[in-house]
């Protein structure tokens, strides 16, 4: 069985850092962006079972992102 892939998406890096880490600790594949225009790019090039998305972010909100995330993988679970 292949691990759960996760990405977090969070304007504030501190955050994203630490929950990767949390993570990862507990055998989890995680990967972090910034912001929700890097979050799109990333699940272009990668697939992922869950995103964690922030809401409030500058530029492409969290909910603008989850809709496309939801149009083109709808498969791929968010967690706002």
């Amino acid at each position: 069985m292949n691990p759960l892939r996760v990405l977090v998406v969070d304007d504030e890096e501190e955050l994203v850092f630490a929950l990767i880490e949390r993570l990862r600790l507990r055998g989890i594949e995680a990967e972090g962006v910034v912001s929700g225009v890097h979050a799109l790019r990333k699940i272009e090039q990668e697939a992922f079972d869950v995103v964690v998305l922030d809401v409030k972010m500058p530029g492409l909100s969290g909910m603008e992102t989850m809709r496309w995330i939801k149009q083109e993988h709808p498969q791929t679970q968010v967690i706002l």
